[in-house]
This record gives structure tokens, C-alpha cells and sequence, in this order.
């Protein structure tokens, strides 16, 4: 048998409703205007459930790991991804998911976090962009994901995010810092 492993996969999403609504919501706190502190509003990773049709792409595994045999400083890489667009709409996060092999048991299991399945109290992690992205169907957006463990807290995650796409016949790229706490 195959030994236990984790994968670890990104696919792009849709989320102009829950957008909208953290951005607008400091524009009016109990009559004072706020709306400065916004721009910080997306530095951090969400944990939460992202229905399925929000998904605009298809999925891409970024990390497969041997559960049994790993190395700690393993939980420390980088790696491409690509992302081809199902629909034209707006791209305005990156949505992380992991599914676990267990191989080696009387009746093997798989725990699958993915939106695509059934709800599970680990959710999925979704990385809000900067500035949402405008896409067409079949659009490509590639780029890399790197993880560090923090130095300081070991508990925490360092993550930067490269993405690239072309609008409108031109090339645009970005990347993004978090802190995975």
C-alpha cells in the first residue's frame, strides 16, 4: 500500500458579496468615516467555507507530501500553479483546500477539505486579492506559492503569492504577502 499522504490544492473564486460588504462596512461606523482602514482588510488568510459555485476555475495541486517519511522542515516550500478560468466574471481571492490519505487502515480513508465536498470543521483557506481580477473563460492565471514557517512563532506561517495573467493583451503581475496565524 501507498504510504499516507496530503495534498494540498488552490482554485481561484468569486466573491464580490463578501467583498463588498467588509470594504463598505468602514465607511460608515456609527457615523465616522473609517474607510482608511480598509486597505489592511485582506493581508490575512480567511478560514472559512466557500461554497462550491463560487469556484471560477479549475484546481491545481501545489504541495503532495508523504505523511509518514516527511521531514519538518518540508512544511517550508514553494511551488507553480495554473488556473484555467470556467467562467468570465471577477477573480477576488485564492481558495486552499488539503485532502488526506489514510492508506494503511483496515478500511482506508480520505478527508477531503475541498469546497467541492462535503462541509468538514477545517474548512478552506481563502487568500483575498488586493484588487479582484477581471477574467474571461479559458483565461489563465499562473504563478507560485512559497510557505515559511515563521521565525519567531513556529505555529505561524509566512506566505507569498505570485499571480499572473493577461487582460486585455497585457501581461499583469502581482504578488501578495500573509500571515497565516
Amino acid at each position: 500500500m501507498l504510504p499516507d499522504r496530503a495534498q494540498i490544492y488552490v482554485a481561484a473564486i468569486e466573491d464580490s458579496e463578501y467583498t463588498t460588504e467588509k470594504k463598505t462596512f468602514w465607511d460608515n461606523v456609527y457615523g465616522v468615516d473609517m474607510s482608511v482602514m480598509s486597505g489592511s482588510l485582506f493581508k490575512d488568510p480567511m478560514v472559512d467555507t466557500v461554497p462550491a459555485n463560487a469556484i471560477m476555475s479549475d484546481y491545481c495541486c501545489i504541495l503532495d507530501i508523504d505523511l509518514v517519511n516527511m521531514k519538518q522542515d518540508e512544511v517550508n516550500f514553494s511551488n507553480f500553479y495554473s488556473l484555467k478560468m470556467n467562467y468570465t466574471d471577477k477573480i477576488h481571492a485564492l481558495v486552499s483546500w488539503f485532502d488526506t490519505t489514510f492508506s494503511n487502515l483496515t478500511r482506508p480513508v480520505v478527508l477531503s477539505t475541498s469546497p467541492m465536498k462535503k462541509y468538514t470543521h477545517w474548512k478552506q483557506s481563502v487568500f483575498y486579492l488586493e484588487k479582484p481580477l477581471d477574467v474571461r473563460k479559458g483565461d489563465v492565471l499562473y504563478g507560485s506559492i512559497a510557505t515559511r514557517q515563521d521565525s519567531v512563532n513556529f505555529r505561524e506561517l509566512n506566505i507569498k503569492i505570485s499571480y499572473h495573467i493577461e487582460e486585455n493583451h497585457i501581461l499583469k503581475h502581482f504578488f501578495q504577502q500573509y500571515k497565516f496565524k
